[in-house]
């Protein structure tokens, strides 16, 4: 039963190990740590706009940070250049423990994929998981396909000709969709858009023919409403809400997962100490059960991500995503 609980920061600042995506970093143990962190504002960076799932996930644990810390947790939402803006804002941060921000598959393994940005995930710190969003495969209600296997069938006979939209052109569900298409011999034409709002509104209104989309609360009530019906999820675990919806891999497509993952990060060389105390506040937030409500249960994992874990997730998207990129 997730319950409220915090461990003392001062206990915890004697005992930290920091991980930083690149392993343990050599800055931290060497540096000085003041024992009252934090005795200052802590800018909690959001790289996308107000409203949506991440915005929530920051702001629940920005607040369940503030209180169980004693300091004061503001987040500053940075929404430019795709995120690019508030990630490399982080980078650019004195390693302190003053500026922390939260990130996603987009913003710290895509952007620079795809753009010239001064920052890699060479230069940030990974503190731990906050929240996985899960994604799902989707048609609308007056689909002719009733199962996932129908859908896919008709795409690999039907090459080019099934539209499937997903949020973005650059998005970790295109590139995981084109991840698909490659290993399956399966052919869709595939509709980016801007977002998931838009995405919802194209397959409400019959103008493609299923979504690869995370499956956030807007998703969740359109299939509550009937609008939309779910064929597969494409997580590693079957859904906490539906239970009998079959995972890509129970289907019989291997490696074939992804989820929106929410990790703490700080910039590189942050103090195993500073990392040691906010991991440790993170992982009492998620098992907080105001920071669940808030968030939503089925996004909050039953195990926590520390550092080092957190930081093996976001390797892993990069050595997936390189081969598909280009």
């Amino acid at each position: 039963m997730k319950s409220t609980f915090f461990t003392s920061a001062a206990v915890i600042l004697s005992v930290g190990v920091a991980v930083s995506l690149t392993g343990c970093g050599a800055a931290g143990t060497a540096e000085a740590v003041d024992a009252g962190y934090p005795a200052k504002t802590v800018k909690f960076l959001m790289p996308y706009a107000a409203g949506g799932p991440s915005d929530v996930t920051s702001r629940a644990m920005a607040q369940c940070l503030s209180q169980g810390l004693g300091g004061t947790f503001v987040v500053e939402n940075q929404s430019s250049g795709a995120g690019a803006v508030a990630m490399q804002q982080l980078a650019s941060a004195k390693p302190d423990g003053y500026t922390v921000g939260l990130s996603t598959n987009g913003p710290m393994v895509l952007n620079p994929m795809f753009n010239e940005l001064p920052y890699s995930m060479d230069d940030f710190t990974a503190i731990g998981t906050m929240a996985k969003i899960p994604t799902m495969f989707a048609v609308g209600k007056d689909s002719p396909f009733k199962d996932a296997e129908s859908l896919f069938q008709a795409a690999q006979e039907n090459p080019g000709t099934i539209s499937m939209g997903v949020p973005g052109a650059t998005s970790s569900l295109a590139i995981e969709l084109k991840k698909l298409q490659q290993d399956f011999d399966i052919e869709f034409a595939v509709v980016p858009t801007s977002g998931s709002a838009e995405l919802i509104t194209n397959l409400l209104g019959g103008h493609i023919d299923a979504v690869f989309i995370n499956d956030h609360k807007d998703v969740a009530a359109h299939v509550k409403d009937g609008g939309f019906v779910p064929l597969a999820a494409a997580s590693q675990e079957r859904s906490k809400t539906y239970a009998d919806l079959p995972t890509m891999e129970e289907l019989g497509y291997e490696g074939f997962f992804t989820d929106s993952v929410y990790g703490l990060f700080g910039p590189k060389g942050l103090p195993d100490a500073i990392v040691a105390t906010l991991e440790s506040g993170i992982e009492a937030c998620t098992q907080d059960q105001e920071v669940i409500d808030q968030i939503g249960e089925r996004f909050v994992p039953d195990t926590f991500s520390n550092a080092e874990e957190t930081a093996a997730v976001f390797a892993d998207m990069q050595t997936r995503y390189e081969p598909l990129v280009g």
